[in-house]
């Protein structure tokens, strides 16, 4: 990958870092974040684990990707890695910033765009003429994280708490 593009990306993950210590830094501590809306505490918990585990895959996977670039399947195509990157960072910058505004699509439809974007990355993952084992073990522990606890139980929990923030509901009580 050529440098401009690596530069972007990484001005792209120090923006994900500075929008969520902006919009997420609370006098109430993390647990009882109000970006949370509620839910269980057990639940939090848990899924505080995975994002731990989660930062450990993405470094692991996206550094190796970013060392030694896909060049079969959908992410060895031209530019197609740093495309799929820069919609993974750009939602995950948007996603904090449209919480705190309380601008509830937005909110939603960035977490699908993260979620969507770690899709294929594991995808694009498994792909290879060679799978890396550990870049796709990281990338299903960012997975987990990024579709099924933000994409589906974040964003469940967040209409559920939020229904007035949605102008044409088209969700039942």
């Amino acid at each position: 990958m050529h440098s401009f593009k690596l530069f972007i990306l990484l001005a792209l993950a120090i923006s994900v870092l500075i929008s969520y210590y902006v919009y997420l830094k609370s006098d109430k501590g993390y647990f009882d974040h109000p970006f949370w809306f509620g839910a269980p505490m057990k639940i939090v918990k848990i899924l505080l684990l995975f994002q731990i585990l989660t930062i450990f895959g993405f470094i692991m996977a996206v550094g190796s990707m970013l060392m030694t670039p896909p060049t079969t399947g959908i992410l060895g195509e031209p530019n197609n890695l740093f495309y799929v990157l820069t919609l993974f960072f750009v939602s995950a910058i948007v996603w904090p910033i449209a919480t705190y505004y309380k601008n509830g699509w937005l909110s939603v439809f960035s977490v699908i765009f993260t979620a969507i974007a770690s899709i294929l990355l594991l995808a694009g993952s498994i792909e290879e003429d060679n799978p890396m084992p550990l870049r796709v073990f990281g990338l299903l522990l960012l997975c987990i994280t990024t579709v099924l606890g933000d994409g589906v139980l974040w964003n469940a929990n967040y209409i559920r708490k939020n229904r007035d923030l949605f102008k044409y509901n088209i969700i039942d009580s």
